[in-house]
């Protein structure tokens, strides 16, 4: 994939294609500049990688690991990463599933990334580092549900960007770049559940700047949806009205009064956290209901 900070005419092309797609599940995302041959090299390495990354990912402490294969120009860089309230055997399963899965879905693309609920795995014949703003800048979701908060919307929408950015921040001083979230909200919905993650090959500061990014360019245009989500290869974040992780909030902030400033972060005990990343230009969103 081209590293670019604009839509050239074949991104455009691969947007509308993606759109036409939206509402499926799960999520791909194809490069559109570079291609293998069957029985080449590139897939004899994209082969050993479908067989072996799974494994590396699950019995992982961090539920992640990267594999570099070959030399360039047929080299496969390949990257795993597991939600981190979840198990050895979960992670194992849906990444098996994922890397299983990105071939047919992108075929004979050098680059693909495929976003599970639980899961993410992605390939390319360009390797960038932790913290690389040059990285993977095109592989992002934007999902969100289109109901409502319909009671207070505006005290909603200072909650969710109070704790969204607790949680990314617990998230980033983490040892594992994960965290979780939660928040009093009202009788229509009486709890918001965030969680926020980073490829743990970064640095806290790579993965705060990497979240810092995403949620300053995408939360706001979450308005009052009860559900949203951005997925990224280096950096992710979820909220939703309803619980989806695992295990406790880590992080835990009361709901403010009508006009009252943003609540304070209030820790809460819990297992450790987990996540990484770099910041990326994220020239798209996709909007699924």
């Amino acid at each position: 994939m081209a590293h670019r900070h604009f839509l050239p005419v074949a991104a455009i092309l691969a947007v509308a294609q993606l759109l036409a797609r939206a509402a499926g599940y799960p999520w791909p995302v194809c490069g559109y500049t570079s291609n293998f041959v069957a029985n080449s090299t590139y897939q004899a390495h994209l082969d050993f990688v479908t067989a072996t990354l799974p494994k590396n990912v699950s019995s992982s402490p961090d539920l992640f690991a990267a594999v570099v294969v070959g030399a360039v120009p047929e080299q496969l860089w390949a990257v795993g990463l597991c939600r981190g309230d979840i198990n050895a055997t979960g992670c194992f399963g849906c990444l098996t599933q994922a890397i299983q899965d990105l071939p047919s879905e992108c075929p004979y693309s050098k680059e693909a990334t495929i976003y599970y609920d639980t899961c993410t795995a992605h390939y390319s014949d360009v390797h960038t580092l932790p913290g690389d703003d040059t990285g993977p800048a095109l592989n992002t979701y934007r999902a969100f549900n289109d109901a409502n908060v319909t009671s207070e919307p505006a005290r909603f929408q200072t909650l969710l960007a109070a704790l969204v950015n607790a949680t990314a921040e617990r998230a980033a001083s983490s040892t594992r770049r994960f965290a979780t979230g939660e928040a009093d909200f009202d009788l229509e919905f009486p709890k918001i559940y965030s969680a926020a993650q980073c490829t743990p090959d970064q640095t806290a500061a790579q993965c705060r700047k990497c979240l810092a990014g995403i949620v300053a360019a995408f939360l706001g245009g979450f308005g009052s949806n009860i559900g949203g989500r951005v997925l990224g290869v280096d950096c992710t974040y979820r909220f939703e009205t309803r619980p989806f992780y695992n295990g406790p909030a880590m992080v835990r902030l009361a709901s403010p009064s009508p006009g009252a400033p943003a609540p304070a972060v209030e820790p809460t005990a819990g297992r450790p956290a987990a996540a990484g990343g770099g910041e990326r230009k994220r020239p798209f969103g996709i909007c699924l209901a």
